[in-house]
C-alpha cells in the first residue's frame, strides 16, 4: 500500500461523494483518473484491505431496532454455529472472540437488526432453534459512539 492508497482509503471512509460518478470525484480530489481510483479500489478489495463500500446506518434513526448478541459455543461446534448465524439476513456482524471463563463465557458475538422488537425476537428464536444453543441479547442502554475512522497518515485525526 502506497501513499496514494492511504489517501484514498482515508477519503473513502469519510464523506464519500454521493454523486453519479463518485470515483471520478475522488480521482479529481486526489489528482488521478477515475480509472486509477477504480483499479486501486479493486486491488484493495482483492487484498482484503477493504471488505465493503457502503453506508453505516444507525438502526434506530432509520426506523429499525438492533442488538448485540452473545453465545457460549463449544469450540468443536464454533464453525457450524458461526455459519448458521452468518446466514441469517438479520445479522450484520459475527465474530468469534476468546471466552473469558469465570468472567465472561461468551465466545461468539454478533449484531442483528430488524424492523421491530417482535421481528428481532423472532430472528433470535429462530437462531436458537437452528443452533440448539441459547442466545444472550445485550440491548443498547446508551450510545457513546457510532462509526469508526482509521488514520492512514501521520497528520489525519482518528475518530
Amino acid at each position: 500500500m502506497d501513499e496514494l492508497d492511504r489517501r484514498l482509503l482515508g477519503r473513502m471512509q469519510s464523506d464519500f461523494p454521493l454523486v453519479p460518478r463518485p470515483f471520478a470525484r475522488l480521482g479529481e480530489e486526489l489528482g488521478v483518473s477515475e480509472g486509477e481510483v477504480l483499479e486501486r479500489v479493486v486491488a484493495l478489495i482483492s487484498a482484503g484491505l477493504v471488505r465493503r463500500i457502503g453506508p453505516v446506518l444507525d438502526p434506530e434513526r432509520v426506523g429499525r431496532v438492533g442488538a448485540l448478541a452473545a453465545m457460549a459455543v463449544p469450540q468443536d461446534a464454533i464453525e457450524g454455529v458461526a455459519a448458521t448465524i452468518a446466514a441469517c439476513p438479520a445479522v450484520t456482524h459475527n465474530y468469534e472472540r476468546e471466552a473469558r471463563h469465570g468472567a465472561c463465557p461468551y465466545n461468539l458475538w454478533f449484531t442483528l437488526t430488524a424492523e421491530s422488537p417482535a421481528a428481532l425476537a423472532e430472528s433470535v428464536a429462530a437462531l436458537e432453534r437452528a443452533t440448539g444453543l441459547p442466545i444472550t441479547i445485550l440491548p443498547v442502554v446508551r450510545k457513546f459512539k457510532l462509526g469508526v475512522r482509521f488514520s492512514f497518515t501521520d497528520d489525519a485525526p482518528d475518530g
